[in-house]
């Protein structure tokens, strides 16, 4: 089987257990929805800074480093949210496969008991991306390239670290080892694999970003006449959107917890081939 039909054959046996545990959808759209508050939190401020004309301010003097904490501070709270719900997510997920049967508020409490450490590891994340942003606010085009292969390098490496706090409990730089040493199982697959959810994510998204363009040109070559309709057609787009983020971001997770399992124990759980999974952990 080849590389992204493996990804897409276990995106199905994702799939199916998200059939099966439909409430797994409240883990990511409780964070989209916190993250969704976070970003106002943090925009009404700024906003309210450039109304008031103090914006030219700030660009003086210790103005860029005010910036740069500032960005700190909403990727410390935007991290932690999403790390908060990914890591009750996968404890649901871990929970079921291991034969048990999850609920919500307990995967919830499960998540909160880790609170410790997805602090620390939202705190390393969010020093990480200011750094990374500093250094690709400051290069050229070619130390862009370079400072977004670290990005990405640093996001495969860390793929495993939440479902490393959850199971293991580990602290944040024990956790980001023992995910770097599980990637040294799972590489080469696991790079195709995220490439091909991200893939799949543009192709299943293509309809509805070609229904927000014809939704614009119709209204334009209308003169407005018809702006309820197109407008109608482009909030459903929207929408389409917003729930195909949600869905694939809870499979994502689920393949994450999926295979962390099976790359410790060598077991594959119910409704996934372990051909499937040693295939998803053979290198490239």
């Amino acid at each position: 089987m080849g590389r992204t039909a493996t990804t897409w054959q276990l995106m199905k046996d994702s799939w199916g257990v998200l059939m099966r545990d439909k409430e797994l959808l409240a883990f990511p759209l409780a964070s989209g929805v916190a993250c969704l508050l976070v970003l106002v939190m943090f925009a009404v401020p700024v906003l309210g800074v450039g109304v008031a004309g103090a914006s030219g301010a700030l660009r003086g003097g210790g103005g860029e480093l005010a910036g740069y904490a500032l960005l700190f501070c909403w990727y410390l709270a935007n991290f932690f949210v999403v790390f908060y719900f990914n890591a009750a997510l996968v404890d649901f997920v871990l929970t079921r496969i291991a034969g048990e049967e999850p609920t919500l508020r307990g995967s919830l409490r499960a998540a909160a008991a880790c609170l410790p450490q997805i602090a620390a590891w939202a705190f390393l994340s969010a020093t990480v991306g200011v750094v990374l942003n500093a250094l690709q606010s400051r290069a050229g085009f070619v130390g862009r390239l370079v400072v977004s292969l670290i990005g990405f390098a640093w996001a495969l490496v860390t793929y495993f670290v939440v479902p490393v706090i959850v199971v293991e409990r580990k602290g944040a730089l024990e956790a980001v080892g023992e995910s770097k040493e599980l990637l040294g199982r799972t590489w080469g697959r696991q790079i195709v694999s995220g490439l091909a959810y991200g893939l799949i994510w543009f192709l299943l998204a293509l309809p509805a970003i070609a229904a927000i363009f014809v939704a614009i040109v119709g209204a334009i070559a209308s003169h407005g006449q018809s702006a309820g309709g197109w407008g109608s057609l482009a909030v459903l787009a929207v929408v389409y959107l917003i729930a195909l983020g949600i869905v694939l971001s809870a499979l994502r997770s689920i393949f994450g917890a999926v295979l962390y399992r099976f790359a410790k124990t060598g077991h594959a759980p119910y409704g996934f081939a372990e051909s499937d999974l040693r295939a998803a952990m053979r290198p490239a």
